[in-house]
């Protein structure tokens, strides 16, 4: 189930697009807000992998919370709805990644091609980030106490940090091309450096610094699984600043050198 909030300042377009959604059997569970400003401090408080949201409403318009989302969440699907006179502009935008603009009023069979798509592209991501996240070691280790969280005992504070965790983790998966110092990492969810580094070690079993470097690790390798990226280029695509040091890193990663692994890749 995709979770997905509805942000228009008109009751009846938030029950019409409620209605569809149940009629057509999508597996999205819906929240709502009537304004930019009240969508805004739901996402800051919930997680949601799809935002739809109507340009012209009170108080903060889509265009300033598609924005303000996208610093939160790089990650996150977001769909526009404009009326005709507002579509084009929407459409020339300031870039916003935004993934579809739905005209109104919406049409039904529009609105289920255009959510059926978002779904979709949920879904292939899933499976990308499951195929990596399966190749980073090591694993899950939660201790006693994270043991006693998973089975439903959590306070405020822990689903706070849990929050916290896969949020860093999101981060670190859309911007590992930059630096990512720990104080920088922090400073997106709020949180100490030494803390931070506590809850995250204490939910995965291992480092900030060690998960960044592992996961920049399997990029690496992605990348020079295709002939078309450089060695040369791909060090630097995978947030490395220094040639050799990306060698040597990968080498005790893969017990290969990078040219060495090319060279493997190219003899299959």
């Amino acid at each position: 189930m995709y979770r997905m909030l509805i942000a228009d300042d008109n009751k009846n377009e938030r029950d019409g697009m409620k209605y569809l959604i149940s009629k057509y059997q999508l597996p999205i569970e819906i929240s709502e807000a009537r304004n930019g400003k009240e969508a805004l401090q739901i996402v800051q408080q919930q997680k949601f992998d799809i935002l739809l949201t109507d340009i012209k409403m009170p108080f903060m318009d889509g265009l300033e919370l598609a924005k303000e989302v996208r610093t939160i969440y790089p990650n996150m699907k977001i769909m526009l709805l404009s009326g005709h006179g507002e579509f084009e502009y929407a459409r020339l935008a300031i870039p916003l990644r935004v993934l579809h603009y739905l005209l109104k009023p919406v049409e039904a069979q529009e609105l289920r091609r255009v959510l059926s798509e978002v779904i979709e592209e949920c879904k292939q991501e899933e499976a990308e980030r499951d195929k990596i996240q399966s190749n980073l070691k090591p694993h899950t280790n939660m201790d006693a106490d994270a043991h006693v969280e998973s089975m439903g005992n959590r306070t405020p504070e822990t689903e706070y940090g849990i929050r916290a965790i896969d949020d860093l983790i999101r981060i670190i998966e859309n911007n590992y091309d930059q630096d990512l110092s720990l104080d920088y990492l922090a400073g997106k969810v709020h949180l100490s450096g030494s803390y931070l580094s506590h809850l995250f070690k204490k939910r995965t079993g291992t480092s900030v610094v060690k998960y960044i470097n592992q996961y920049r690790m399997e990029k690496a390798k992605e990348f020079l699984d295709q002939s078309n990226y450089k060695i040369n280029d791909v060090y630097k695509m995978v947030g490395y600043s220094d040639f050799s040091y990306f060698g040597v890193s990968f080498k005790q990663h893969f017990g290969l050198t990078p040219t060495q692994y090319r060279e493997k890749v190219r003899s299959l």
